[in-house]
This record gives structure tokens, C-alpha cells and sequence, in this order.
């Protein structure tokens, strides 16, 4: 890696493969920031990784050092480089879409942070503050809507933040406004105070809170000075703007412009984080799906289902004696401890979802009752390849337990020995469905019966609901499972949510999986992919708020009584002369 010298304690980084783990790895720059992607060279070859946000220490050759935690895959020839925690900097990372991770780097920056109330601009602004702020240099957070302490409520991070000597809050409310009138007071005030803090970050919220004092021929005046004090100091900051139209003068100065959305769908929130503009770099995607829960800031990644280099036996959740598990832990919950024996549940598609997601979603529970010694039973879309799907499923399970556990029933002649074909006569067909039901049930297993709606549909008519109601009638005697999958725009679909126990809704936003509960009602939860063990699993992420603390049961860790250095001044000082003089003495201090 040509001007970057790697030390990588834990592994001798030529070995062809690396071991699967988690180590420490010390990366120098001459020049940082490190880009957003790094180079890895060994004898496996040369590889591409990605860097998060680094926390700079010098080492002892006086060279700025950038520390990383390292994460290896299993099998991976990848090294994943991310920030090594340091007073719980592990808790302050969060994923950003790339672009704005990319944007974030760059050492000057005017960040606006837009939307209307309640769309959760103070959270992003934190987090965006959390992600900005390093161990050299000084930040200012100046709230002018409210005061420190409250803020403490929002963001799962904000004790922690206001711990570090080098982090200082402030609130507008305890000065006289009328100081804020005159723009050369506000203009040369921001620039003393810039000019005495080291690498400067500072977080305004609002800036409304101060604009609305200045006269309106004096505002534009003010707005275009701003960007000239931030070069000249080399300060980055992060505005928050109330208004979220982005047609003013500070919106054409900014160098990053992020507008928060929240809307009302199926009588349930979801949250939009929009990219309105980032100087120099092309925006991948217009909006992204966010979550404010637990207090922090997290975006969701548009889906993808890439397989990994390497794959692993698919390892099942236990079932129990009333209920069956979906092989996801997530779902198991939602649903209360997996899938009720003896249920028929209902996963309805709405709106563009993906081929593959609407696929793979069902895949963790085909998996999971396979790998469990019991047996699947599915009559699955017209253009389903029993033969694809054999070379798929075998990559996590024995290719005897698939054999002996899966029947595919087809409309086609399959050379398959899991494949059964249907002769499209509903009573011939019935008899087939009826005899491999009764040679499972003999064996003492408990049955998973999926079934497409459209394909059903299509070859049996609308007499097929008499099938699917006896299908539900011997699940709930003999203690199995009936799941139907129903795409868009079907005219049984709510037929079967009418004798379905369970009903599912998978959609999508912004190229996001979207999985909530009809029967049951749940909130929205973004569904994301995951093969961290070589296998499929995903993760339920609520979309919905989630307070820091519930009354029943803690959700996150509590955030401790807030500590916060006090700032004495006068009634009519000016702020930033306040804010000047608070750094100076925590600087002697130290």
C-alpha cells in the first residue's frame, strides 16, 4: 500500500487465509484522512477493503496513526477494517450510506440538517456530531430550542459525548437575544471562537434560533459569511435548519445538504433520510429508510443477497412443543416464540418487492424445518426450478437430510427425486398432496405446507380456497403449518387472510425490505440480510421509535444522570465570548 504502512498485531497477514476472528490493526498515513476504501496486499492476492471513521493517536515515529479493529470472515480473504473502540467508540459507529461516509471525510464541510418538526434532526445532528468528533480536536454543540440536559433523553450517546473534556454544549436560552441582532457580532463572534479550538467542529441547532433575531437584509450578509469563517479556521459544521425548502442562500453555500422525512403508511410511521446534495460526489440513491430507536440514528441498506465465498451447515433454532421456529430469531420474537403449531400464515406481497426477497424471506423457515428432521411440502411458483433449488439449499444442509425432508410439487417433469408432478386434475392432485402428507405424518414429523397463491390459483381456479381451508383444517388437528404466499393484485388474497391465524405483510421502500404484522398488528421493521455464519439470516430492525427506557424492561443501557461543566456568565454576555472563555479554562484545566 503505497504511502500507508500496515501492522497487523494479531495475524501474519501473508498467510493465504486469515483466521477467522477479531484483532487490532494500526494503520499510518502521512496524510489523513484515509480514504474510504484501503488497499490489502498478501500472497492471496491484492484486496479491497472498506475503512470506517478512525480515531487519530501519533505513534512513536510522530506519525499520525489511524487504530482499527479487525474482523475476519470465516474463510475470508478479506480484512474488514473498522474503528477500534476507545472509551466506547464501538458504540458510537453506525452505518451511513457511503456516499455521505465518503463526504463526512473531507476536512472542511458545511453539513445542513433539515425537516420539519419531529422528523429527527437533533438525534441526526448528534449523531452526525458523534461520527465528526475525534480525540484532538475541540466541538461545541449550541442548542437554541432547548437545553443540554434534555437533549440527554434523544441520543443514546449524549452522556457519553458530554464525558470527553474536549466536548462542550451550550444553549442559547440563557443569553439575552438581542445580542444575535446586529450580524457583525454574530459573524466575528463565531470566528474568535473558531479561531481558539483546535480542528473545530461545531453543531448549531437551530440555526433559526439565531437567524430569526437578524433583520432580513442582514441574514443573506451573515449565510455568506458563514463558509468563509469555516475555511478560514478550517472548521467543519453541522446547522440544523427547521425549514425544510432548500432555497436560501446558506442551502447554495453548504457543502452537504440532508432533508428528514417522516410519513404515515398503512397507518404506521416510516422515517426518509433524503440526500439533497453533496458538493463532488455523486449520490447513489435519492432517500434511504431510517430508524431513530433506542436513540441512535441507523440507516437501512436497499437490499442484496450476494452469496459469500464460503458457506456453512445451516445451524437450526430448537422448536418447541406449541410452537415452531422460522430459523429467525427476530421473527421468532415478533411472532411471540415462532410460529404457533397448527397455524396458517399469510405472506402477503405488496408493491415491487424483488423476485429474491420474496424468495429468500420464507427460506430461514424452509431451512430450519429441514435441518429439524421434519419436512416441507411446496407447490411454489410456476418458474420455480426444483434442480436450482437443490444446488442452493445442499450448500447449507446434507444433501441425504434435503432428499429424505423436501417435496417440491411441479406442474412440469422434473428429474428431481424430490419432485413430484401434478397433473393439473384437482382430484388426482389432491390424492398426490394427501399421500405424501400421510407417508411424512407416519413418520412422526411435523409439516411445513407452502404454497404459492398465484400458481394455486392459476391452474385450480377459485375453487382451489375449498383445498387451501382443508389444507388449514388438517394443520390445525394434526399440529402443522400451512404458509401461503400471495403476490400482488390476487383476488383470494383476502380470502385467505380470513382463515389465516397469522398475516404478514412484506413491501419495500427505497430498495429497503419492509416486514410488518396484519395478524398480529406490528409496527414497521426493516428486514436486512445477513451471512456472518456462511449461512442466510436476516435481521427485524423496528422502524417505529423505541424509547431509551421502557417502564417493563430496560431496551438499551440507561444513560447515566447527565454531568454537564457548568459555564457562569452574565446575563448579557456575549455567547461566544462565554463559549471562548469555557474552552480556555478546561484547556488550563487539562
Amino acid at each position: 500500500m503505497a504511502g500507508f504502512r500496515t501492522d497487523l498485531v494479531a495475524w501474519n497477514v501473508r498467510d493465504r487465509r486469515v483466521p477467522t476472528g477479531r484483532g487490532t490493526a494500526v494503520v499510518h498515513s502521512p496524510d489523513p484522512p484515509l480514504p474510504s476504501r484501503l488497499g490489502f496486499c498478501g500472497e492471496g492476492g491484492s484486496h479491497r477493503v472498506n475503512t470506517k471513521q478512525h480515531t487519530r493517536a501519533p505513534d512513536k515515529d510522530k506519525r499520525p496513526a489511524h487504530h482499527f479493529v479487525v474482523e475476519v470472515g470465516r474463510g475470508s480473504r478479506v480484512i474488514k477494517f473498522t474503528a477500534t473502540p476507545s472509551d466506547g467508540d464501538e458504540e458510537m459507529e453506525t452505518l451511513l450510506p457511503r456516499e455521505l461516509e465518503e463526504k463526512l471525510g473531507r476536512e472542511s464541510l458545511l453539513l445542513l440538517v433539515k425537516g420539519a418538526t419531529g422528523t429527527g434532526k437533533t438525534t441526526a445532528a448528534l449523531e452526525f456530531m458523534a461520527r465528526l468528533q475525534t480525540g484532538a480536536g475541540d466541538t461545541v454543540h449550541i442548542s437554541t430550542r432547548s437545553y443540554p440536559d434534555k437533549i440527554a433523553t434523544q441520543h443514546a450517546l449524549f452522556t457519553k459525548l458530554a464525558a470527553r473534556p474536549n466536548v462542550h454544549f451550550f444553549t442559547t436560552l440563557e443569553f439575552d437575544p438581542s445580542q444575535f441582532v446586529v450580524a457583525h457580532n454574530v459573524v466575528s463572534g463565531l470566528h474568535r471562537l473558531l479561531s481558539n479550538m483546535r480542528s473545530p467542529l461545531v453543531v448549531l441547532d437551530s440555526w433559526e434560533g439565531i437567524a430569526d433575531y437578524l433583520p432580513q437584509e442582514t441574514r443573506m450578509k451573515v449565510e455568506q459569511s458563514l463558509m468563509a469563517v469555516l475555511e478560514d479556521t478550517h472548521a467543519r459544521m453541522i446547522l440544523v435548519s427547521e425549514r425544510p425548502e432548500t432555497d436560501t442562500t446558506l442551502d447554495q453555500l453548504a457543502d452537504a445538504i440532508i432533508v428528514l422525512h417522516q410519513r404515515t403508511i398503512d397507518d404506521r410511521r416510516v422515517r426518509e433520510l433524503e440526500i439533497r446534495k453533496l458538493r463532488g460526489i455523486p449520490i447513489r440513491q435519492e432517500r434511504y429508510l431510517f430508524t431513530l430507536a433506542g436513540g441512535r440514528l441507523r440507516y437501512l441498506e436497499p437490499f442484496a443477497f450476494t452469496l459469500p465465498e464460503r458457506t456453512s451447515m445451516f445451524r437450526p433454532l430448537e422448536n418447541s412443543p406449541t410452537h415452531m421456529s422460522t430459523g429467525s430469531r427476530d421473527i421468532d420474537a415478533l411472532l411471540g416464540g415462532g410460529v404457533p403449531r397448527g397455524s396458517t400464515v399469510l405472506l402477503e406481497i405488496r408493491g415491487e418487492v424483488p423476485f429474491e426477497g420474496q424468495v429468500y424471506v420464507p427460506l430461514t423457515a424452509l431451512l430450519n424445518f429441514l435441518a429439524t428432521n421434519n419436512a416441507v411440502m411446496a407447490f411454489t411458483y410456476s418458474d420455480y426450478d426444483p434442480t436450482r433449488a437443490r444446488l442452493f439449499a445442499t450448500q447449507f444442509m446434507p444433501e441425504d437430510v434435503y432428499n429424505a425432508n423436501m417435496r417440491v410439487f411441479t406442474t412440469d417433469r422434473v428429474e428431481d427425486p424430490v419432485a413430484i408432478k401434478f397433473s393439473l386434475n384437482p382430484t388426482e392432485d389432491f390424492d398426490k398432496w394427501l399421500d405424501t402428507y400421510s407417508a411424512y405424518k407416519a413418520q412422526g414429523k411435523t409439516i411445513w405446507m407452502l404454497m404459492a397463491l398465484d400458481t394455486v390459483e392459476n391452474f385450480y381456479g377459485q375453487g382451489v380456497m375449498n383445498f387451501l381451508a382443508t389444507v388449514a383444517a388438517r394443520a390445525a388437528v394434526n399440529k402443522d403449518i400451512q404458509s401461503i404466499v400471495a403476490r400482488p393484485n390476487l383476488e383470494l388474497t383476502q380470502k385467505v387472510a380470513n382463515i389465516s391465524q397469522i398475516h404478514l405483510v412484506l413491501t419495500q421502500r427505497w430498495g429497503t425490505l419492509i416486514l410488518y404484522g396484519v395478524k398480529p398488528r406490528t409496527g414497521f421493521y426493516g428486514l436486512q440480510f445477513t451471512f456472518d455464519h456462511g449461512y442466510p439470516e436476516f435481521e427485524l430492525i423496528p422502524l417505529e421509535d423505541i424509547a431509551l427506557m421502557s417502564s417493563e424492561h430496560q431496551l438499551v443501557r440507561a444513560i447515566p444522570s447527565t454531568r454537564l461543566r457548568p459555564h457562569p456568565h452574565g446575563s448579557r454576555e456575549d455567547l461566544f465570548e462565554v463559549i471562548t472563555r469555557s474552552l480556555e479554562q478546561t484547556k488550563e484545566v487539562a
